[in-house]
């Protein structure tokens, strides 16, 4: 939707600019009619991040704004492109968390526009602390995560527990922050990240980002092609009677055999 409305804003004022004055000016009008399409449409998204905001997470009006709105970030300033492989094995419905590679800033955006399902992720507190960024994180349901106050985490984990109980999904990245940039291969994982899906008796989803190692060195000038692989989602029933550092083991083999070489 919003990748729709920038183009046509950007062509009506080039259009109607050209209309006024043509020739060699056209050239200022397509400069300045990128530059309004950008405006025109960041103004938009803000606008509605804090009109979706009193609506309930699992608001299928704010999901839809959400996916569409990572889209048109992906696509307008990250160039990047997203195709998602074995999609159908995502569950439809009950508790799920999502545990995936994580190597770029736009990693959360990828995971969000590429399932169907009202979702958030686990940032770092600090991130609360922007005010736009603070109504998006809480709209989406997101769980922070204190690295220098595991009281306030636990009581954090706690909240999303009963999130992903009634439906709503996780993301989580357990390698626990953006390890090892340069390739999308998970060296170390945090068995920690797992006591939310544990807790939850929630499916685990495993999941790869192919490409996302690649973005910081080519965005916003080249483009990236990111291939998003779905595994076979683990039901509680299979893994109930491990500890989080063998469910660990289990899903960071699952992400690394996603990688496409």
């Amino acid at each position: 939707m919003f990748i729709l409305i920038f183009f046509i804003v950007m062509i009506s004022f080039i259009v109607l600019m050209s209309l006024w004055m043509s020739g060699w000016w056209i050239l200022l009008w397509i400069a300045i009619g990128i530059i309004a399409a950008y405006l025109a449409t960041a103004i938009l998204i803000v606008l509605l991040i804090y009109i979706t905001y009193p609506l309930s997470i699992s608001s299928k009006f704010k999901n839809a704004f959400y996916r569409s709105a990572a889209n048109a970030a992906l696509t307008l300033t990250c160039n990047v492109h997203v195709k998602v492989i074995n999609k159908e094995k995502i569950p439809k419905d009950g508790p799920l968390v999502i545990y995936a590679n994580h190597k770029s800033y736009a990693d959360p955006l990828i995971l969000i526009q590429a399932i169907s399902r009202p979702s958030g992720f686990t940032p770092k507190s600090t991130l609360f602390r922007l005010p736009v960024i603070r109504r998006i994180l809480e709209s989406l349901g997101c769980m922070p995560v204190y690295r220098d106050d595991t009281r306030k985490t636990a009581i954090a984990l706690v909240e999303a527990i009963k999130r992903v109980e009634d439906g709503h999904v996780m993301f989580v990245f357990p390698e626990g922050g953006r390890k090892n940039r340069e390739q999308d291969k998970v060296i170390q994982t945090r068995a920690g990240a797992f006591k939310l899906a544990y807790k939850s008796k929630a499916t685990i989803l495993p999941m790869t980002i192919n490409g996302n190692s690649l973005i910081a060195k080519r965005a916003p000038f080249l483009p990236t092609r990111v291939k998003v692989v779905v595994h076979d989602p683990i039901d509680y029933e299979t893994y109930k009677d491990l500890n989080t550092s063998e469910i660990a083991d289990i899903v960071q083999q699952k992400i690394n055999l996603g990688i496409i070489k």
